[in-house]
């Protein structure tokens, strides 16, 4: 029963193809944080194509400001419960579906509600979904609008929610929201989050995960 969460990485820094390649020498977003992080030097800082040594060097004394120059954006469902803490996270751009505007009548209680492992055999938690979607349908067959008869529905439902943010902050966002102490489905939401990032931009976000493993409230 119940929707499963999930994170699609939607797009990442795309490096203008009209540039000019002598002055800038910029092909992925890797060449971008180098360039970055060196800018002074121009050209020099990319002279050794794909040896990625100096933004480890820099990032492991702390020095971190080359990264923002990265992005990704990721299309993420998950329950409401999660949504109202990811919005916390100040540094991105959010748009999320709008409960207003988005008639539910139609959507069944697997499509619409996260129903965590602990929860599944929980009557009381089966009854409560149950009831919040009977409710507002019979709000909306009485004529109540959607912006009012969703008052009924619980932190359990569906929200779907685009966000954007640059690297630095998503190494901050999934150093709190994989540690044990996070929320369940949040932490569901943020290895995916993670393994996507990681499987692009190993030399950023690989650290992440063997820091929390190690039991360290913040990687590198």
């Amino acid at each position: 029963m119940g929707f499963t969460p999930s994170a699609t990485l939607l797009a990442y820094n795309q490096i203008n193809p009209d540039l000019d390649r002598t002055e800038f020498p910029l092909y992925d977003p890797e060449d971008l944080i180098e360039y970055a992080g060196r800018w002074d030097y121009g050209t020099k800082s990319l002279q050794k194509m794909g040896n990625r040594d100096i933004i480890t060097k820099w990032m492991g004394s702390g020095e971190e400001s080359m990264i923002e120059m990265g992005d990704a954006t990721f299309f993420i469902a998950c329950s409401r419960v999660v949504s109202h803490e990811l919005v916390r996270h100040r540094l991105a751009s959010y748009q999320q579906e709008s409960q207003r505007f988005v008639d539910y009548t139609a959507e069944s209680i697997d499509d619409l509600f996260y129903v965590d492992p602990a929860l599944e055999e929980n009557e009381e938690y089966t009854t409560a979904i149950y009831a919040s979607l009977g409710s507002y349908n019979t709000l909306r067959v009485a004529g109540v609008n959607k912006q009012l008869a969703r008052y009924v529905l619980t932190n359990g439902m569906r929200t779907r929610i685009i966000m954007k943010t640059n690297f630095r902050e998503w190494r901050h966002v999934l150093k709190l929201r994989m540690h044990t102490s996070a929320q369940p489905e949040m932490r569901l939401v943020a290895r995916q989050i993670h393994d996507q990032l990681v499987e692009k931009f190993p030399i950023i976000f690989s650290d992440i995960k063997p820091a929390l493993e190690a039991g360290l409230r913040t990687a590198r």
